[in-house]
């Protein structure tokens, strides 16, 4: 698991919950580990089915990795993006 030391102090870090296609998720999640900026991703329970963690050092490459390339991914219908505003 990610460790708070392992994520950039420099950049904005975000968490990505992912909804898909039951079934596709171990595809999906090899896709987004190849993402550049993809730190993490797991596939979890609940109302999401897989959780992504994304750094970025701008909004701009943040939007492109969520838009143009985790929401084309085949199969992904949705996405759920928290920005981590404190970091412990």
């Amino acid at each position: 698991m990610l460790q708070a030391s392992q994520l950039d102090r420099n950049t904005e870090t975000t968490c990505v919950m992912i909804n898909c296609e039951s079934g596709s998720e171990g595809r999906i999640i090899d896709e987004i580990r190849e993402i550049q900026g993809v730190k993490e991703c797991v596939r979890t329970t609940g109302p999401h089915d897989i959780l992504a963690i994304v750094e970025s050092h701008t909004v701009e490459s943040l939007k492109e990795i969520i838009e143009n390339k985790i929401r084309k991914i085949p199969n992904v219908h949705a996405t759920t993006t928290l920005v981590i505003a404190t970091r412990f």
